[in-house]
């Protein structure tokens, strides 16, 4: 399995969690997401958690829609009435607020040394538009050192899959 497919199959195992532990099934999720107006179908939001094809931004949607736990970093940002995509943004930006001493830069270039996922520049471009892929948002909270998702998945699973993993 290639590193990209390894982080695809751990996304959806952290949406799969969130789903699982709150009872909630894929028509409901799409029923929701239709009451504030996104368009996604039972057998589509199937197809893209088959795939592991999940936006930060989707994940965030779900989180609220089965209305779990959300890191105590992440509440703010997720209350504060922004559009998804900026909520998404912010919460890049927190996590990567936890290490004062790591820039943006240096965030994308570490992710970018594992070997999945997107080159630097579309990386960083993905953070600002609030685009990026839970994948990627997971190996930013690797190089970042973050346990922010603990509830729904061990660091340690994340890290795995690192090998060797850069130094923050």
């Amino acid at each position: 399995m290639t590193a990209d497919a390894q982080w695809s199959a751990l996304s959806s195992r952290v949406v799969r969690v969130v789903m699982t532990r709150k009872d909630v099934a894929y028509d409901f999720v799409a029923l929701r997401l239709a009451d504030v107006g996104i368009k996604e179908t039972k057998s589509g939001l199937a197809s893209r958690l088959s795939r592991g094809r999940i936006s930060l931004v989707l994940f965030l949607q779900i989180l609220r829609i089965s209305k779990a736990k959300v890191p105590p970093l992440w509440a703010a940002a997720l209350q504060n009435g922004e559009d998804w995509e900026r909520s998404a943004t912010r919460i890049v930006e927190l996590e990567l607020s936890r290490r004062p001493m790591v820039t943006m830069d240096e965030m994308v270039r570490r992710v970018v040394e594992l070997g999945a996922g997107p080159a630097g520049r579309t990386l960083a471009t993905y953070i600002f538009q609030g685009t990026i892929s839970l994948a990627s948002f997971l190996q930013c909270l690797v190089v970042l050192g973050s346990e922010s998702l603990e509830l729904y998945i061990d660091f340690e699973d994340m890290v795995a899959l690192v090998s060797p993993m850069p130094e923050v």
